[in-house]
């Protein structure tokens, strides 16, 4: 897993949706410097997911859905980013690696694997932002 710029968008997007009030699209990218079609792209995904919710209208754009005490970087990474495994190994089972004869790059891998994870999980992003 290589967390993208995807990811680092998404939570600008949250920073800049965090006054609770509808941002239309144009505002989000000037405030937090971010390409106008890959915004789209993004919100689009955080939409789908129920990170956040959009307003149709002249007065419409984009708010949070969520409370971000309640949302993790996790959450967004998982929402933004299409693998979360930091080797191909994690993905599928790793012929390596057996009950007989554990793989210790594996081991080693997957205990790395878990720490990020719990890492993302382990804050809000209001805390973050904070």
């Amino acid at each position: 897993m290589i967390i993208t710029r995807r990811s680092d968008y998404a939570i600008r997007i949250c920073r800049a949706l965090r006054d609770g009030k509808i941002h239309n699209v144009r505002e989000i990218c000037q405030v937090e410097d971010i390409p106008k079609a890959f915004a789209y792209k993004i919100i689009r995904e955080m939409e789908s997911n129920g990170l956040v919710k959009s307003e149709r209208g002249n007065q419409g754009g984009y708010y949070l859905n969520r409370d971000l005490n309640d949302v993790t970087m996790y959450d967004i990474v998982s929402v933004t980013e299409d693998d979360l495994a930091i080797v191909h190994c994690m993905k599928e089972p790793c012929g390596r690696d057996t009950d007989e004869l554990p793989c210790k790059v594996h081991l080693e891998m997957e205990r790395i694997q878990n720490m990020l994870l719990n890492e993302l999980k382990s804050k809000s992003v209001a805390s973050i932002l904070e």
